[in-house]
């Protein structure tokens, strides 16, 4: 099951929004679909901590989806661009069978501005 996660700049201080699109491949192309409920993200550091509490946070399923992360989610450690992972997770049912996972990942990197404490 393809999902695409969609990522602009990350800027700290700012809003950053990434968008997941929901598709499976069949054999007349891909066909959006919509995952079933329970579908959820988490964002993380590269040392695996959670960032801001946002572990399991449920989204209303639809065949594309926008993440809206700003304040804490986006704190840069030091004056370096830090690294941060978003992980959507979820079931949905297709031509494969039915309660089929969803994982997918995205990495994306929060610009330190020299401007911000």
């Amino acid at each position: 099951m393809p999902t695409k996660l969609i990522t602009p700049k990350a800027v700290e201080g700012s809003t950053f929004i990434i968008r997941a699109e929901f598709f499976e491949a069949t054999p007349g192309g891909q066909t959006p679909l919509v995952p079933k409920a329970g579908l959820n993200w988490s964002l993380r550091d590269k040392n695996k901590n959670i960032i801001n509490g946002r572990n399991g946070v449920v989204i209303n399923p639809a065949s594309s989806v926008d993440i809206v992360l700003s304040g804490a989610d986006l704190a840069s450690a030091g004056n370096h661009s830090t690294e941060r992972f978003l992980t959507v997770k979820g079931t949905y049912d297709g031509v494969g069978g039915n309660d089929l996972p969803i994982v997918d990942e995205v990495e994306f990197h929060v610009t330190n501005l020299l401007g911000e404490p």
